[in-house]
């Protein structure tokens, strides 16, 4: 596996090399390299699942500038040999949700951030990266947005008029976006799928957030509840 996956990293760097653009960061050559490391993980930690590798590394080679073929060419290699441990699927599959999400990626506007040390994959991470700098600011600078949005959605209603709450504001949305998952569902759609039609489409949670795995299978555990006991999502 070690030389599988040395060979990923010397890919990459050729791929680098040709278009001439940036060096691999720390935390994309340690999990270029080793993978997600459960090892760094507390028992009661969230461990990130196939697809957030795979997103993760997306946006990075997008970033990067690397040429959308290239990148899915790369990964679905990678994703098979490396990340198919975080998956019960079958290679076939994997690769299939690989090219969705590099498609996906690289459609998106959304800019790549890594978190530095705080990064949801413990991957390592060193502040003599040349852009650790140009990524706190920009981690930063997406964390202010957020709450100057968190702000305009929580704006104070008149006083006669109560603040509708969180949930409220999305509760359309979301009902759409169950009715997805239950259209789906009742085809027998793979969750993997599903997630990649929720955003694809634009779709956000119960709290206005973008879907993610571990999100869409609570969900799902609940319509399972709620259909036991009602026919109504509420």
């Amino acid at each position: 596996m070690a030389v599988e996956q040395n060979q990923f990293i010397e890919r990459l760097t050729t791929m680098l090399d040709e278009s001439g653009v940036m060096a691999i960061f720390p935390c994309i050559a340690d999990l270029v390299v080793n993978g997600i490391q459960t090892s760094r993980f507390a028992p009661s930690d969230h461990v990130p699942n196939r697809l957030d590798v795979t997103q993760y590394l997306a946006a990075w080679c997008r970033d990067a500038h690397l040429s959308e073929d290239a990148c899915r060419t790369w990964l679905c290699d990678y994703a098979v040999s490396t990340l198919s441990s975080l998956s019960k699927s079958s290679p076939s599959a994997i690769r299939h949700s690989t090219k969705s999400y590099v498609k996906y990626i690289y459609k998106s506007d959304r800019p790549f951030l890594c978190e530095q040390e705080s990064n949801g994959f413990r991957a390592e991470c060193s502040k003599t990266c040349r852009v650790y700098n140009e990524m706190v600011i920009k981690t930063s600078k997406a964390t202010a947005d957020a709450l100057v949005v968190m702000e305009r959605r929580q704006a104070v209603a008149p006083p006669t008029i109560p603040t509708p709450t969180v949930k409220e504001l999305h509760r359309e949305e979301f009902l759409s976006a169950m009715q997805l998952v239950s259209r789906e569902l009742s085809k027998g759609t793979k969750r993997a799928d599903i997630l990649i039609l929720l955003k694809q489409q634009g779709k956000k949670t119960r709290t206005g957030r973008e879907w993610t795995y571990g999100i869409l299978g609570a969900e799902i555990q609940k319509l399972g509840q709620q259909d036991r006991g009602q026919t109504t999502i509420k």
